[in-house]
């Protein structure tokens, strides 16, 4: 056998001939071939070309650890840069100056263009590319760039806060300012004075966010049509508004037409109004939460609350959870609400009929979407023909969770071999020697269908010829 490094040099050469190309063993043999065949994850100076080419399209950063005159090649820069923008800082100082490799890293990541030549950010090209990835690069444009209107309309509409970085006399250009505000309300912080004291401006910002509204001056926070635009935009804006503005009952009404939640940031006196109770629980029904104990107990509100949402009756007092006819719709539009009713009322029969209407509906359009949801259902809805039938035309599969009598049925099975032939399995034996049944099922699902067939059906010419 070959010697190891520490055999003298006399038993080398006494070693046959062929003991020294003895083969490798075969784990030995295995691995090499195993490594031969990996990918490429590192690279040094030493790395190929093609090599680096691999790795840099997986990793951009390594061209970093590559040769110089690789660093300088710009195929294998554009390739990583294409993968990493921001390797545009490994890469020759040559084609940190040249438009074509930056543009491949400025693509990929906007903000690369730290990395380039003075030049190349003075390229308007090259930084329209920039900050169409990322607005915030227009903080490394030149000071001609950025009093480039073109440059920065493109910065802010990618995010409108890099109003921050343009020209002086850019930010004083109104087209740029409204810009500016409807692509992000907050950039109304960077507008100059004359523009956060412009009626028109400030409704614009607020609208798209309503925290811009701590940027406007104090009359504009006054100003009832700006408070209505926030307001809409969020209800949060309720808490931020002039405190004469909250108690207006047109400010009022516009918030809780807008968000029936916008009870909770109004005052106490409020939460007794019934019109602006009853007006809020129509468009939120949990907003009978905040109403006053006394309109908890009002039959019209609390039912206009559940008809909106039918666990708002787990808001209402005690005597509404205890009304028939409020519980019942309740229960109608949400099944969970069974439970917060009274327990006279849980024990009522017609409640308790009107739950299981309930849950068979929702059951029926759960298995609609998802067949699987039969798992979950009572033994008496996985014994409910319609629901199964829907159920395995979703998902063939869940025939599994039909009772014998439902896998004995030839249209329930039918429908479930359709969907996916492998469901036969789940078939009653007698359906599994149906030729009809056993056809549809290797139609879609081949052989892997005909395994489950009967032994004189799997040699059927006909049907084998049907196997998909």
């Amino acid at each position: 056998m070959a010697s190891t490094g520490d055999a003298s040099e006399e038993t080398k050469a006494a070693a046959p001939e062929s003991e020294k190309e003895v083969e490798k063993p075969a784990a030995d043999a295995s691995k090499e071939e195993n490594l031969s065949t990996e990918k490429p994850n590192k690279i040094n100076a030493e790395t190929a070309r093609d090599t680096v080419m691999t790795v840099v399209q997986r990793e951009g950063g390594q061209i970093a650890y590559a040769a110089e005159e690789l660093k300088k090649d710009k195929e294998v820069a554009i390739a990583a840069l294409k993968q990493d923008g921001h390797a545009l800082q490994y890469v020759a100082e040559e084609l940190k100056d040249d438009p074509e490799t930056v543009i491949a890293a400025v693509r990929q990541d906007g903000h690369s263009i730290i990395f380039a030549s003075p030049k190349m950010k003075a390229n308007k090209a090259v930084m329209l590319e920039a900050v169409r990835q990322d607005g915030h690069a227009l903080v490394f444009a030149s000071p001609e760039l950025r009093a480039d209107k073109q440059v920065v309309l493109e910065a802010i509409h990618s995010d409108g806060t890099t109003l921050g970085y343009a020209n002086e006399s850019l930010k004083r250009d109104k087209e740029i300012v409204l810009e500016a505000v409807r692509s992000t309300g907050l950039a109304l912080l960077f507008a100059p004075e004359q523009f956060r004291r412009d009626k028109e401006v400030v409704l614009e910002a607020v609208a798209n966010k309503w925290q811009a509204i701590g940027y406007a001056p104090e009359e504009l926070r006054k100003d009832k049509d700006v408070a209505k635009a926030a307001i809409a935009c969020n209800r949060q804006a309720l808490a931020v508004i002039d405190e004469e503005l909250r108690n207006d009952p047109e400010i009022i009404a516009e918030a809780i037409k807008s968000d029936g939640h916008s009870i909770v940031y109004l005052r106490d006196e409020f939460k007794s109004n019934r019109d602006i109770i009853l007006e809020a629980v129509k468009q939120d029904g949990h907003a009978l939460g905040y109403a006053s104990e006394e309109l908890k107990k009002d039959k019209e509100i609390v039912m206009e609350a559940v008809s909106e949402d039918g666990l708002a009756l787990g808001l209402a007092s005690p005597e509404a959870r205890n009304d028939k006819t409020v519980v019942l719709k309740a229960v109608a539009m949400n099944l969970k609400a069974y439970d917060n009713a009274s327990y006279e009322m849980r024990n009522d029969e017609d409640v308790f009929e009107a739950s299981q209407i309930a849950e068979r509906l929702a059951m029926l359009a759960s298995v609609k979407v998802d067949g699987y949801a039969l798992r979950s259902a009572s033994k008496k809805l996985r014994a409910d023909r319609e629901i199964v039938l829907a159920a395995v035309k979703q998902n063939g599969k869940v025939l599994v969770f039909a009772p014998e009598g439902l896998r004995k049925d030839k249209e329930v099975v039918l429908a479930a071999v359709q969907q996916n032939g492998k469901a036969l399995v789940f078939a009653h034996e007698s359906l599994k020697s149906d030729k009809e049944v056993v056809m549809e099922a290797v139609a879609e699902g081949g052989h892997v269908a005909l395994w489950h067939a009967s032994d004189e059906l799997q040699k059927d010419k006909e049907v084998l010829l049907a196997v998909r």
